[in-house]
């Protein structure tokens, strides 16, 4: 019964360290307020997104 109380103690332990981890690298994405954001792409580029009823509908590369 100890060796289960202590594989458990670990994997507490190890869900304390990793979740905050893992949340500060996931993307978070703006607030979508208006019609139109402008956001940073996987490298670096920018992009420009539609947002619809508060939620980025599609992205697509600014220009004319």
């Amino acid at each position: 019964m100890k060796t289960v109380g202590w594989i458990l103690a670990i994997l507490f332990g190890l869900a304390l360290f990793l979740v905050p981890l893992m949340a500060s690298r996931a993307h978070h994405w703006p607030d979508c307020k208006g019609g139109v954001v402008m956001l940073r792409g996987a490298h670096g580029e920018p992009i420009e997104c539609v947002c619809a009823e508060g939620a980025l509908a599609t992205c697509f590369n600014p220009g004319p």
